[in-house]
């Protein structure tokens, strides 16, 4: 049960905001800065100047700003949040571009650094971009986490073949009456000499102690098996966004449609990542299974000798 409840509240702090959602955006002097790096020095316009570069959107822009350098002519425009659709279009005389919240628009013959610069502002691809599926993605990451984490504390050796226990089967001594029952081994021994259980008992109760050391194992193999397949429904649903926008773009910018296929791939190596090293713990615990299962199965052996012994030595 407390296994569980601990699972249940992994999800719920993960559902509560626990993965960060934060939502990058960009300003007209993170573009000023920029230009200026490549020595280009634009000087202000007012905004009633070169009308041909004003536009209607729909939804209105939080500052709007116009400027001029050498012979080339551009307009600023911010929002609060991200505009669609993102990608190049030329419209007659000028040439409009998005990037995340802020629009370029340029005249016709305006310098190709400009669009350069404003295009390279884009921040890296991040796991924020991976969209809806960063929390099936997170919640398996979480339960690889804690699974593996539990297992290695529970699968301890003092938690289930104390050496104390194995010194003493080693001598031939009857197990000890101050031994507590904290281990497996221990318990398995006060079943065999308190409660006098018959050989098939005990070793039916090993068995459920052996059963039990494999607590919660199965849910890495549902993590080893469902982070990919999460993480290609994303790639694939990525790819139809990346497709049905081509018809928009006319399919020319090869940039954006390489950023595109790069995001839709990005929910697939999430899902890789999870997966890859929940195998090797998975692989890595269930050997520590194996050779504990075998400790206790030789202890059950020796303690069925050790109960049998005075009866078969009686006349």
């Amino acid at each position: 049960m407390r296994f569980f409840s601990l699972l249940v509240l992994n999800a719920a702090l993960l559902s509560g905001g626990c993965i960060p959602e934060s939502k990058p955006t960009l300003t007209t002097e993170d573009y000023l800065e920029a230009l200026d790096k490549q020595g280009i020095r634009p000087l202000p316009l007012p905004m009633e100047g070169a009308p041909v570069l004003d536009a209607e959107f729909d939804k209105q822009p939080i500052a709007s700003f116009k400027y001029k350098t050498g012979d080339s002519f551009f307009a600023i425009y911010e929002f609060r949040e991200k505009q669609n659709p993102d990608h190049h279009e030329q419209k007659g005389s000028v040439f409009l571009a998005t990037n995340l919240n802020i629009v370029l628009i340029t005249d016709g013959e305006a310098d190709r650094l400009l669009i350069e610069v404003f295009q390279s502002l884009r921040p890296p691809i991040s796991y924020e971009q991976a969209g809806i599926f960063i929390y099936p993605l997170g919640f398996c990451l979480l339960v690889a986490i804690f699974v593996i984490a539990e297992r290695s504390y529970s699968l301890r050796r003092v938690m289930t073949f104390p050496r104390k226990v194995e010194k003493a089967l080693r001598l031939g001594e009857f197990p000890d009456k101050k031994w507590k029952k904290r281990s497996a081994a221990e318990r398995i021994a006060f079943v065999a000499t308190k409660e006098r259980a018959s050989p098939g008992s005990l070793r039916a109760y090993a068995r459920l102690e052996i059963a039990a050391l494999e607590q919660g194992l199965f849910l890495l193999e549902v993590v080893v098996a469902g982070a990919p397949l999460i993480g290609l429904l994303g790639t694939v649903t990525g790819l139809v966004s990346v497709f049905s926008a081509m018809p928009a773009s006319g399919g020319s910018d090869g940039a954006i449609f390489s950023e595109g296929i790069a995001l839709a791939l990005l929910t697939t190596i999430m899902g890789l990542a999870i997966a890859i090293p929940a195998l090797i713990g998975h692989a890595y615990l269930m050997r520590i299974v194996e050779k504990r299962a075998a400790s206790l199965d030789w202890l059950t052996a020796r303690l069925i000798e050790a109960v049998a012994k005075p009866k078969d030595e009686t006349p």
